[in-house]
């Protein structure tokens, strides 16, 4: 039986606004697994199923739950009855009820007072603070082109050293390239499946044609009004929350389809068929997620990134599914 771990806790939001997010093996049965929250004090603030379901990357099915979490509480992850972690943030919490009762919780990192950040495992089991990331590997579709310094280049036609165009300018060149195909007929592949974003969904000529994208590549968006809701104008949203909206939706018409992974020294805004997008983010808990051949070729051709992964810092602040909602209405109200 596969055991679950918990991935990424932001605790200083709302009620609404803090989660949990809990991953497993692809396909295992979660119906035994519980999140258990925990008062300072060590009384049961909450007992909670596993959450919802986000989406099955490279083998792990990944869940999320809304839920308050104090900064002096404790969360326990808890299996059959069986507890398999129990972490807390700024202080230890030592139960005297429910499962975790006569235990003493694990200090996994604090946020200090950034409502911002949150606490996330990387692929050493270790705990890191940071921005707040989903996990996710972004990727274009073939045939997205992609603006560079010698003109729109098919992404599958780029290669290391090709000059890339950036928002925040300049030009920054291709460190590496990765590909991978998406089985229809895999598990899993509803969950993978291609987002397109119409040709003029974002207005005239953006994206210049039906831009297809992975579920998780995150969008950039601006809007003046977004600065009283998120402390920025710009921000990134992953395409899959963008479902519904303007036309954007989940196709399942590209059998096999073929995703790119496009990496630069730095996680940058770059042009994608007329629209900003990002780069492949290069952080810990995204490399985690690749085949470990593919890990290794990635660091025998850039070995410092593994010190750029434990930065954790995003070109621009990324959206949570519960934020996203939020910042549309504002966008179609403008």
């Amino acid at each position: 039986m596969a055991v679950p771990e918990f991935t990424e806790i932001k605790y200083r939001g709302s009620a609404n606004g803090d989660f949990i997010e809990v991953a497993i093996a692809e396909g295992e049965d979660v119906s035994g697994i519980q999140i258990v929250v925990y008062h300072p004090n060590g009384n049961i603030r909450s007992t909670n199923a596993i959450g919802v379901y986000e989406s099955t990357m490279f083998g792990k099915d990944v869940y999320s739950l809304n839920v308050g979490v104090h900064k002096d509480g404790a969360v326990a992850l808890v299996q059959d009855g069986v507890v398999i972690d129990f972490v807390s943030f700024d202080s230890v919490v030592s139960p005297s009820t429910g499962p975790a009762a006569g235990m003493s919780s694990t200090q996994i990192g604090s946020t200090g007072n950034n409502s911002d950040q949150s606490v996330h495992i990387d692929e050493n089991g270790n705990w890191t603070t940071g921005d707040i990331n989903e996990g996710t590997i972004p990727c274009f579709l073939s045939g997205t082109k992609i603006a560079t310094k010698r003109g729109e280049v098919s992404v599958e036609d780029l290669r290391p050293g090709d000059m890339v165009v950036v928002r925040d300018g300049g030009f920054f060149p291709i460190r590496w390239i990765g590909s991978f195909t998406a089985d229809a007929r895999g598990e899993g592949f509803e969950a993978n499946a291609p987002v397109c974003i119409p040709r003029n969904a974002m207005g005239r000529g953006v994206p210049a044609r039906d831009l297809f994208v992975s579920p998780n590549h995150r969008i950039f968006m601006q809007d003046a009004s977004f600065e009283m809701f998120f402390s920025d104008r710009e921000v990134l949203i992953p395409a899959k929350h963008l479902v519904g909206w303007k036309g954007i939706k989940q196709v399942s018409f590209v059998p096999r389809p073929e995703y790119f992974h496009i990496l630069l020294d730095k996680h940058q805004i770059i042009l994608s068929d007329g629209l900003l997008t990002e780069s492949f983010h290069a952080a810990e808990e995204t490399f985690d997620q690749f085949e470990h051949e593919t890990r290794d070729e990635i660091l025998r051709m850039f070995p410092d990134l593994i010190k750029l992964a434990s930065q954790g810092n995003t070109a621009r602040r990324c959206l949570k599914r519960f934020e996203v909602p939020i910042a549309l209405s504002a966008k179609s109200a403008a």
